[in-house]
């Protein structure tokens, strides 16, 4: 069970300020779902990067001379992706003291949104197309490319699925709304910007295939600018929760007080 501490009732009010709701004083099953984005304990989460980074290792030594400079980032993105997913579960499952859950309503295109779909369109197919046809070039590049992006696919699609699936948290309509928000924040665990970062490496390094910098560049730009568009889509949508009951109303500001007594006479 998720505690209500000083320390997550004020996370809850930074959170519900910044969401056009302030309040005194938050509900505490708000507070409690609010206290859901935190990620795992610092050890779990060390743990994942470890273990990722030891698949990073193994990876390298399976193409060896020639493959992308990009592995070490990947396999570390991956550990921080599956860490935080991990962490999410089990405060959903430390929700289940505080009321019952739902299914999702809304369709799973709707959580994720048309602007972030088209940029994991992009990230992955475009990826894809591209390590192919700088296989007949650079072989160990693209192969290795291609499983990275092949691996970055799988666990993009394991957050994914199971954040649009996962069920909602809610008794009434405020803690409905605030499940709805968090649950469309956490989809950008698993930004697809995660996809092409990492390239970066192998454009400052000159490590491309010859005759493939200005479409690896022009890829990258691509999915960033989508994805950008789709923040800030997001962000539009979800910064103001609707009108409602979220807590306490704030305690209004006496201002500062003013002497309205007649002045004295000096003698």
């Amino acid at each position: 069970m998720i505690e209500v501490t000083a320390a997550t009732e004020s996370a809850a009010l930074k959170w519900l300020a910044g969401h056009g709701q302030r309040v005194g004083r938050p509900a505490p099953v708000l507070t409690a779902l609010i206290a859901t984005r935190q990620p795992s304990r610092w050890w779990r989460y060390f743990l994942y990067i470890v273990v990722a980074s030891s698949f990073g290792v193994a990876y390298s030594l399976l193409f060896g001379h020639g493959m992308t400079e990009s592995v070490p980032i990947y396999f570390l993105y991956f550990g921080m992706q599956l860490s935080m997913w991990d962490g999410f579960r089990r405060n959903d499952r430390a929700l289940r003291a505080w009321g019952p859950s739902r299914k999702p309503a809304e369709p799973w295109w709707q959580v994720v949104g048309g602007w972030f779909l088209v940029s994991v369109v992009v990230a992955f197919g475009g990826g894809i197309a591209l390590a192919v046809s700088m296989y007949p070039t650079d072989r160990t590049y693209a192969a290795s490319w291609l499983g990275l992006l092949i691996l970055s696919a799988l666990c993009t699609g394991w957050v994914l699925v199971g954040t649009v699936r996962r069920p909602l948290f809610a008794e009434t309509a405020e803690s409905l709304a605030v499940a709805r928000t968090l649950r469309a924040d956490q989809v950008y665990v698993v930004t697809p910007i995660l996809v092409v970062v990492p390239l970066v490496m192998d454009l400052l390094e000159d490590r491309l295939p010859p005759g493939f910098t200005s479409w690896l560049a022009g890829y990258s730009a691509a999915v960033v600018l989508l994805q950008a568009v789709a923040i800030i889509r997001h962000v539009r949508r979800y910064r103001r929760l609707p009108p409602g009951d979220y807590g306490t109303p704030p305690v209004p500001d006496p201002g500062t007080p003013v002497d309205w007594s007649p002045p004295q006479e000096a003698r």
